[in-house]
C-alpha cells in the first residue's frame, strides 16, 4: 500500500511540462472498472454520500476541460523536468534571487518533531524544519532549525510583498480551537511541509533571502526585524493569519479595478468556478471521511456485543463463530480510520491546497491591479503637467525658466509613465507564466492523489477480504476440531 511518505513525496517533486488540461484523463479509463466495483464494495460510506464526491469530481473534470483553449487534444505525458536544468525565463527582473549559475540547486525540505512549548497562556507550536542543499547561497550543505507557525506566515506575507505577480504557495489556515490535538497537529505538519517543499521547488522564490533567512538562521526573531516590512505597515508586523491577508487583497481599494486583458477577466471567472468547485468537492471529501471514522467506532461496538453474546453462549460452536466475527469487527475499525485517513492524506490536503492556491492568485491579481493604478495615476499626473505647460505657453511673456522647468516635469513625468507601463506589462506577463505553471501542477498534483486515493482503497478492500477469508478459515478448523471430538 502506499504509504504517507510515498503519497506526500510524490505529491510535491517536479512538475512536467505538458500535461493534459484535464486532471483525471490518465485515471478515468484506467481505473473504470476499479471505480465501479468500488461502490459495490460493502462497508464504505453510504451511496449519497459517495455520489455526492463522484458528482464534484465529474463537474471540475469536466469544467476543467471545457475552460482550456486546448481542451480535446491528446498530449503525451512528459516526465518532470531534470533538477538541474536551465530554468525558464520569466522576463521579469528579480534582483533578490541568490543562485547565478543558471541551474537550479537541490532541496531537501522536512517539517518534522511538532512539539508544544510556553505556559497555558502563551502555549504554541514548534516544528523543527530540516534542509539539505547543494546550493553555495547556503551556509552548510544541511540545516535545522526551530520554527512555529507565525514564523511560517511571516515567510508567506515576506514572499507575497517582495515578489508582486508571483504565486506564493500558500500555508495553512490558523485555527484558535484544537490547535494542540494530536490530529490537528500532524495535519498542519503536513500542509506547511507541502508548502515549504513548493516554495523551494518555485523559479523565482527558492533564491530569495527571506526564505534563505527562514531555512538557515539561528537568530531568526533578530534577522527577520531587519528584513523588509510590509507596505503601510512597517512595525506592526505580518498578517495574522492567511485569511487576513486574502481579506486585505480583496478588500483593497484597488479590488475596484477594471480589467482592461480580456484573458484576465476570463481566468478570473474560471478560476472563481474552479474556487467553488473545490470547496464543495472538499465538503464532500470531508464527509466520506467522517462516516469512515464513524463507521469503523460502529464496527468496534458491534464487534464487542458479539464477543460478550459468545461470551454467554452455552453451544461451543456458536460461541466460537460469535468470538471469530466479533474480533474481526474490532480489526475492521482500524481499517476504516486508516482508509480514513489515506482519503486525508491523498485527496482532502490536495484540494485544501489548491483553494488556498486560488486565493494566492487573488493576491498577485491585486498586486497587478495596485501596478496598473500607479500606471494610471502617472498618466493623469502627465496629463496635468502638459496642461499646465500649455497654459505657461499661452501667457503674454511666458518666463522661460518656468518653461524649462515644466518641459522638465514632462520629461520625468513621461518616463514615469513609461516605467509604470513597463511594470504593468512585466507583471502581466508574469502572472500568465504563473498560472500556466499553476495549471500543469494542479494536473500533476491531483493526477497522482486520485491514483493514490485508488491505490489505497484497493489496497484496503484486499485486507477487508483477507479478514473475511480469515473468518472462515479460523471457524472451520473450530468446526473441524468439534466433529473430531465427537
Amino acid at each position: 500500500m502506499t504509504d504517507y511518505n510515498d503519497i506526500l513525496s510524490s505529491s510535491t517533486t517536479g512538475f512536467p511540462d505538458s500535461l493534459e488540461d484535464n486532471p483525471f484523463a490518465d485515471a478515468t479509463s484506467h481505473n473504470t472498472n476499479v471505480a465501479q466495483s468500488m461502490v459495490e464494495q460493502t462497508n464504505t460510506p453510504t451511496t449519497e454520500d459517495n455520489g455526492q464526491m463522484s458528482k464534484s469530481l465529474n463537474n471540475l473534470s469536466l469544467d476543467e476541460a471545457a475552460a482550456s483553449p486546448s481542451s480535446g487534444k491528446s498530449t503525451p505525458y512528459e516526465q518532470p523536468k531534470d533538477e538541474t536544468e536551465p530554468e525558464q525565463s520569466y522576463d521579469i527582473e528579480h534582483t533578490d534571487s541568490v543562485p547565478e549559475s543558471g541551474s537550479r540547486p537541490l532541496f531537501e525540505v522536512s517539517v518534522e518533531e511538532p512539539q508544544k512549548v510556553g505556559d497555558a497562556i502563551n502555549a504554541h507550536t514548534v516544528y523543527k524544519v530540516r534542509t539539505k542543499t547543494n546550493s553555495s547561497a547556503f551556509r552548510s550543505n544541511e540545516m535545522v532549525v526551530s520554527r512555529r507557525y507565525r514564523d511560517f506566515l511571516w515567510l508567506y506575507n515576506q514572499l507575497t510583498t517582495g515578489n508582486p505577480g508571483v504565486i506564493v504557495p500558500p500555508v495553512p489556515e490558523k485555527h484558535a480551537l484544537g490547535r494542540f490535538q494530536d490530529e490537528f497537529v500532524e495535519s498542519r505538519r503536513i500542509a506547511l511541509e507541502r508548502c515549504l517543499r513548493k516554495i523551494v521547488a518555485h523559479p523565482m522564490l527558492y533564491g530569495d533571502p527571506d526564505l534563505k533567512v527562514f531555512l538557515e538562521s539561528e537568530s531568526f526573531n533578530i534577522e527577520k526585524n531587519q528584513k523588509r516590512a510590509e507596505p503601510e505597515a512597517p512595525k506592526v508586523g505580518f498578517m495574522r493569519s492567511f485569511g487576513e491577508t486574502l481579506s486585505n487583497a480583496a478588500t483593497s481599494p484597488f479590488s475596484k479595478f477594471v480589467e482592461v486583458d480580456e484573458w484576465f477577466d476570463i481566468r478570473r471567472n474560471q478560476l472563481d468556478i474552479l474556487d467553488g468547485q473545490l470547496k464543495s468537492l472538499l465538503k464532500s471529501v470531508e464527509s466520506v471521511v467522517k462516516q469512515r471514522k464513524d463507521l469503523g467506532a460502529a464496527s468496534f461496538d458491534y464487534g464487542d456485543s458479539m464477543i460478550a453474546l459468545a461470551s454467554a453462549e452455552l453451544d461451543k460452536p456458536l460461541s466460537v463463530h460469535l468470538t471469530v466475527l466479533g474480533e474481526l469487527q474490532q480489526k475492521m475499525k482500524d481499517l476504516h480510520e486508516k482508509q480514513a485517513q489515506n482519503d486525508v492524506l491523498t485527496l482532502e490536503h490536495t484540494i485544501d491546497e489548491y483553494i488556498r492556491l486560488i486565493g494566492s492568485i487573488k493576491v498577485a491579481f491585486s498586486s497587478r491591479a495596485k501596478t496598473y493604478q500607479v500606471y494610471q495615476n502617472a498618466s493623469s499626473d502627465l496629463a496635468k503637467r502638459k496642461a499646465a505647460y500649455e497654459k505657461l505657453k499661452i501667457q503674454p511673456k511666458p518666463r522661460q525658466d518656468k518653461l524649462t522647468q515644466s518641459e522638465q516635469e514632462i520629461a520625468e513625468g513621461e518616463q514615469k509613465v513609461e516605467s509604470s507601463r513597463k511594470e504593468f506589462e512585466n507583471i502581466s506577463k508574469l502572472i500568465k507564466s504563473e498560472l500556466d505553471r499553476f495549471d500543469k501542477e494542479k494536473v500533476e498534483d491531483f493526477k497522482v492523489g486520485v491514483e493514490n486515493f485508488l491505490e489505497s482503497i484497493i489496497e484496503n478492500q484486499k485486507q477487508i477480504i483477507a479478514l473475511w477469508e480469515s473468518y472462515f478459515e479460523n471457524t472451520a478448523e473450530s468446526e473441524q476440531q468439534e466433529q473430531e471430538m465427537v
